[in-house]
């Protein structure tokens, strides 16, 4: 027999059960049988002797005998202790796993699985927005409607909902919408709350309020672009996007979260980044600290639409 792990997900949570693998068909005929299955779930409960399990199971010691040396040359079970009663020793029996299994010879697939290690940074990229388990703050998308100073109308606020979803499985929804037009919260002059702005400066206003806050910044030469202050590189094309994370500029106490492309599809490339594989582009992130990344998205597949990512800076 082999010892696996079982990685079950359930309700967001993960879950490891470690699995014996039986690999000789004939050590799982005591398990097929009624009363091997009822002898293991029962010294599953707790460790047990054979009299004992005769006693608890209404059986003939003897076929308990039978079936606990089955069990036992099948390595399914074990002894755990030994105890004297009445001049006897009495041997106490345990499975030797939890959950057991076959396996048919087959080729491996390599997965990529999360650790906990994994999740714990995108629970510290998020925290002042989820860290008492219902959602603190407003995601702020642009209007669909032409406003602002370019009069655009935004192509990324429903890029929303796979963000929100995914947020899903680290905090509850408040009972009131965390969802807001830039025109809207404008127009409510709040936006001294944790914020996450979704969209560029073209397309949401509060993320045009912002940008002059920020050291890696949309500018606008001849064309719109990503201009670096700590690289002095700057950064065009339409897949090309940035995630930032700062204090809020008009609420210190409060942070901003900033995803936003230079296109509609640049917040694409963004949104994908932070929910698919932020393993590797929050491996820097500190809490408490500025953060900045500039994405790229790509079509690898070749169907029009982007589905992985490139860091760029």
């Amino acid at each position: 027999m082999t010892n696996k792990i079982l990685i079950e997900k359930r309700r967001g949570k993960t879950y490891a059960t470690n699995i014996k693998i039986i690999d000789n068909p004939e050590k799982i005929s005591s398990l097929s049988t009624k009363v091997g299955w009822e002898i293991l779930k029962k010294i599953n409960e707790k460790p047990m002797y054979p009299k004992e399990l005769a006693k608890a199971l209404h059986l003939n010691e003897q076929n308990v005998y039978y079936y606990i040396r089955k069990l036992k040359d099948a390595n399914v079970i074990t002894i755990v202790k030994e105890e004297e009663k009445h001049g006897a020793i009495c041997k106490y029996f345990s499975p030797t796993s939890k959950a057991f299994g076959i396996e048919l010879p087959n080729r491996k697939e390599q997965i990529s699985l999360e650790t906990e290690k994994d999740k714990e940074k995108i629970k510290n990229f998020f925290y002042e927005f989820t860290k008492t388990g219902v959602f603190n703050g407003s995601i702020i998308v642009g209007s669909p409607q032409e406003h602002g100073p370019y009069l655009t109308a935004a192509r990324d606020g429903h890029y929303a909902i796979q963000l929100s979803l995914f947020l899903g499985e680290y905090c509850n929804a408040p009972n009131k919408f965390i969802v807001k037009l830039d025109t809207e919260l404008k127009a409510e002059k709040k936006k001294g709350r944790n914020l996450i702005i979704i969209g560029g400066p073209v397309t949401n206003i509060i993320a045009s309020d912002l940008n002059n806050s920020l050291k890696v910044r949309f500018m606008w030469e001849k064309k719109w672009k990503i201009y670096s202050t700590f690289t002095k590189k700057s950064y065009i094309g339409e897949n090309i996007g940035i995630i930032s994370k700062i204090k809020n500029p008009w609420n210190p106490t409060k942070e901003i979260i900033l995803i936003s492309g230079l296109q509609f599809t640049g917040t694409k490339a963004c949104i994908i980044a932070l929910t698919q594989h932020y393993q590797k582009i929050l491996k820097k992130y500190q809490r408490n600290k500025d953060f900045y990344i500039i994405i790229k998205g790509f079509d690898k597949d070749g169907d029009g639409k982007i589905d992985t990512i490139k860091i760029l800076g």
